[in-house]
């Protein structure tokens, strides 16, 4: 089997195709392809003379990977002229891994066929999803020859196809930001964008609205009609400028202050951009006030956790519980602190899992919510709404408000007959991770929650799936606004760490502790708090773990 190299030119290496460095002659004057943001030069080339139909299908892989930078222009010359009228290169990109070389091979009735270890796929949205495990790439070219007997590749998938390396070379993630059914906080969805470019393609994404699955629980406060005009996005020392079309003039003020945090922190997190100008139709826009709206509302809180079934809390160095009377027979096995500071409220699984209780710091009487046979471990949301759900599920998820009491049932039928292993809600509320079982397949999926503007939940909606990288996952818990820690596996590993998984990125993995049981997190990697199998917990500190408590379990933080 002939072996398939696609070669991309980066500056450290010697050009393709040198057998060696020349050791004499006169210097040389050649010019340079121009290189792209993040130092990687493509230097796309035509169909060589005499091609077989491996080494020209090889040639045209690289040369429309190179077309990223430019109009593919090099690389339709590969084709028939039918077949490059067709081909839509920015329909999908099928990213390989860089750690095995593809393989090329030619199919029975004479096909060319490129298989690969898949990486990842970026659809023409810039949703990335990353691959399972076992998953391959595999494409096809069927060629022909043109009148100078010259092979061309006649049908061949929209699409392209290119190492990982040169994918995360020329793409960034990009976070576009919605809104909560409130206005109180924003819902961030990412994107990956080529670097060329990089804020037109957030705003036009920002325009389009969020995904499908996303759609129920963010809103956007740009008017549906709204387009770029001819000038678009422009960054200028800094200073990002962006036209709109003459539907954002007659916005009402509480829109505009919307519209303008959408936009703005959007644009924000764009490498070179400082400030941004909001012109309609090339006038600057009015807007009467701005707002720091969060993505990540989340402050610094108590870490909380049980000693011996009680209740407590860990503040300085110092552990208190609440008065053991308060819980005395109710077996409790794990806890979910309420977003307050001081803590005052958590919910609190029990009964051997049949129940889940409001329980006091304060020396109020604890009091059941919900009722089961074997329920999963709670999620508190910053609305005080309390998750959970039968663990062999039967299609539901349950949700009970933690001072008023109030229930709601929501009909998830894709869950029915699943185990669910947790339950996590994001910070702002809008999202929820769903962490599910079947035979032995574990799967982490998201779902967007709609709310009123009371923050009352209302419905949940399809789910997604990620982290697809990644097989036994235990617990998962936020750590930032599109990522959560993770307890998990690698494939062929079998020893579970923590890894940091995103919804539409990779995931990474910390350094490794034995005996994992659980975690929590609050805001960023060095908030992970973990317990292992001995019931000690354990801290991340950016190079390792410390000694947190040799006497409690469930650490939790609120969420």
């Amino acid at each position: 089997m002939k072996r398939l190299v696609l070669i991309f030119m980066v500056l450290t290496t010697a050009l393709a195709g040198c057998a060696s460095l020349p050791t004499s002659g006169e210097p040389e004057l050649i010019a340079r392809p121009a290189s792209l943001d993040g130092g990687v030069v493509l230097d796309p080339q035509g169909p060589t003379p005499g091609s077989s139909p491996e080494n020209l299908v090889t040639d045209f892989l690289r040369a429309s990977g190179a077309g990223l930078s430019g109009d593919f222009s090099v690389a339709r010359q590969f084709l028939t002229k039918e077949a490059a009228a067709r081909w839509n290169p920015s329909a999908e990109l099928r990213v390989y891994e860089d750690t095995q070389t593809p393989s090329i091979s030619q199919t029975r009735n004479g096909a060319i066929r490129v298989s690969a270890r898949a990486a990842g796929t970026l659809d023409g949205g810039g949703r990335y999803s990353v691959a399972t495990p076992e998953a391959i790439i595999n494409v096809e070219f069927s060629l022909v020859k043109n009148e100078d007997g010259e092979w061309r590749i006649a049908t061949l998938d929209d699409g392209l196809v290119i190492p990982n390396s040169i994918f995360s070379s020329l793409y960034s993630e990009t976070l576009l930001y919605f809104l909560t059914a409130d206005r109180a906080a924003l819902v961030p969805e990412v994107r990956w964008y080529l670097n060329s470019g990089q804020a037109t393609y957030a705003i036009n994404g920002l325009l389009e609205g969020p995904s499908t699955w996303l759609a129920i629980g963010a809103h956007s406060a740009i008017p549906p009609e709204t387009t770029l005009t001819s000038r678009g996005v422009s960054v200028n020392d800094g200073v990002a400028r962006v036209d709109f079309s003459s539907d954002v003039a007659s916005m009402r003020s509480t829109d505009l202050i919307a519209f303008e945090a959408q936009v703005s922190k959007t644009l924000m997190n764009v490498p070179g951009v400082q400030s941004v100008v909001l012109t309609s139709e090339g006038a600057e826009m009015s807007i009467p006030s701005k707002v720091d709206l969060s993505a990540y509302p989340y402050a610094t809180y108590t870490l909380a956790a049980l000693r011996d079934g009680v209740p407590a809390q860990v503040s300085g160095g110092e552990v208190t519980q609440i008065d053991p009377e308060l819980v005395d027979g109710l077996g409790l096995t794990s806890i979910a602190p309420a977003y307050s500071d001081p803590l005052t409220v958590a919910a609190a699984l029990g009964n051997d899992g049949a129940s889940i209780y409001a329980v006091s710091y304060v020396g109020n009487p604890t009091a059941e919510l919900l009722k089961g046979s074997q329920l999963v471990e709670p999620s508190i949301d910053a609305h005080d709404w309390v998750w959970s759900g039968e663990r062999v599920s039967q299609g539901e998820v349950l949700a009970v408000h933690l001072e008023t009491g109030e229930r709601a049932t929501f009909q998830l039928p894709w869950l029915g007959g699943l185990t669910v292993r947790d339950i996590a809600v994001s910070r702002e509320g809008a999202r929820m991770v769903i962490l599910t079982e079947q035979s032995g397949d574990v799967q982490m999926n998201a779902v967007s929650i709609a709310r009123d503007a009371t923050g009352t939940p209302i419905e949940i909606g399809d789910p997604v799936r990620f982290g697809q990288s990644l097989v036994e996952v235990t617990d998962v818990s936020w750590v930032s606004e599109v990522r959560l820690a993770a307890i998990a596996r690698n494939p062929g590993s079998s020893t579970s760490s923590i890894h940091i998984v995103g919804l539409g990125t990779s995931s990474v993995s910390l350094a490794a502790v034995d005996g994992l049981v659980s975690l929590s997190s609050g805001r960023g990697i060095d908030s992970i708090v973990i317990e292992n199998s001995q019931h000690t917990l354990f801290s991340y500190d950016g190079a390792g773990w410390r000694l947190v408590s040799d006497s409690l379990t469930s650490p939790a933080y609120p969420g």
